[in-house]
């Protein structure tokens, strides 16, 4: 027993260097470039055909439009820094938030404490939640910046969103499906059953149909918005502050319009929302304020039980889905987001105030869509507000 022993020692001692060595080739391989298991040539390039995620997901990271990933785009540590400044504009439906740099850190601390507190946020709360590794609803500076993190192993793509990643809609993100560490994908699977639920990586979502944006932006709660408070322009602020005394009444955002965004559009658009995807773009951009209306027919079937059926106001039994994006809302309902706020329920109703701008998207309200059958048919109208 003794002489196994001293072998396996021996073994141990001699294999251990190249272990070292292996290891550590394998630590620099993994430090080169972002997503590099998906460069199948070895180019320092990813295409999209080498992409293996949605489409959606691949428009995230193309920072550029280009079509391929290269770059600061793959490169470790790298951020898109959006010049907030200059580009008067709600965040897109490819952008959530994705200034994850000193400045941008800057930009939301407004009390300046080196936090960034859920108040001081008025994004998509996915995002913040992500990056949020200890789940205390405060933003540190380290957690912001990832600082430290210098071969990326709490890369956590906050820039996709769940349902960019989940390519096959099934609820869940597994492995295949996951671009950042191994390391954040464990600390996000709570329940260690080796796959990510809408629960683990969004949180807890009832439906957002109500939003004050100004009230969001008004972080001192004094009733009105200075410009440290503004995320936008000197030039659109100042637009906005009619008597020049350098803060915002509500009065004067509301006479304006809102926060700076995209075009509004009118008219009507018909959407054919196939139950079997998880978002459909309505082809409409709407600002805060506009009133939207829906038509909504068409029944859709949720599960290989053909009596398991939903109206666009929910399902005909009465059910809800345990990991939808709408939580105790019925199963199977309609349901839209603007950009990257929401989900909200729209189910049954004929109007609703949209809360923020952006562009409009529809889905159903169930967590698992491959065994999905049918569609709705849904006319959404846009009446852009009166300016108060």
């Amino acid at each position: 027993m003794l002489s196994r022993t001293i072998l396996a020692l021996s073994f141990v001692a001699l294999a251990t260097p190249f272990l070292l060595a292996s290891s550590t080739a394998e630590q620099a391989r993994a430090a080169r470039m972002r997503f590099e298991v998906m460069d199948r040539n070895g180019d320092g390039v990813i295409a999209r055909d080498e992409w293996q995620g949605s489409a959606r997901s691949f428009q995230v990271h193309d920072w550029n439009g280009d079509g391929r990933l290269a770059g600061d785009e793959v490169r470790i540590g790298a951020r898109r820094n959006n010049q907030r400044e200059v580009a008067d504009h709600v965040p897109g439906r490819a952008e959530r938030f994705l200034n994850w740099t000193a400045a941008g850190f800057t930009s939301l601390d407004h009390n300046r404490d080196n936090r960034v507190t859920a108040n001081e946020w008025h994004f998509d709360l996915e995002s913040f939640r992500r990056a949020d590794r200890n789940r205390d609803d405060v933003l540190t500076r380290a957690e912001f910046l990832r600082e430290g993190d210098v071969n990326d192993e709490h890369d956590d793509d906050r820039e996709d969103s769940f349902d960019d990643l989940d390519a096959n809609n099934n609820g869940l993100v597994e492995k295949g499906e996951w671009h950042a560490s191994a390391t954040m994908f464990s600390l996000l699977d709570r329940n260690r059953d080796g796959v990510l639920s809408r629960f683990e990586v969004v949180g807890s979502t009832n439906s957002l149909d109500t939003y004050d944006e100004f009230a969001s932006l008004d972080i001192d709660r004094d009733t009105a918005i200075e410009r440290a408070e503004w995320h936008w322009s000197n030039a659109s602020f100042t637009q906005r502050d009619a008597n020049r005394d350098g803060r915002l009444s509500r009065a004067e955002f509301n006479a304006a319009g809102g926060a700076p965004a995209t075009g509004s559009a009118s008219g009507t658009q018909a959407v054919k929302v196939n139950a079997q995807q998880r978002w459909t773009d309505a082809m409409l951009d709407v600002r805060a304020g506009d009133t939207l209306t829906f038509n909504a027919s068409g029944s859709i079937i949720m599960s290989g039980d053909a009596n398991d059926t939903a109206a666009p106001a929910g399902s005909t039994r009465g059910r809800t889905a345990p990991d939808a994006p709408v939580l105790q809302q019925l199963a199977g309902g309609l349901i839209m987001r603007i950009d990257n706020y929401g989900p909200i329920f729209v189910g049954g109703k004929s109007t609703i105030t949209a809360p923020v701008s952006g562009r409009v998207y529809l889905g159903v309200n169930d967590d698992h869509l491959p065994d999905n059958r049918g569609e709705f048919t849904v006319t959404v109208g846009v009446r852009g507000r009166t300016p108060r």
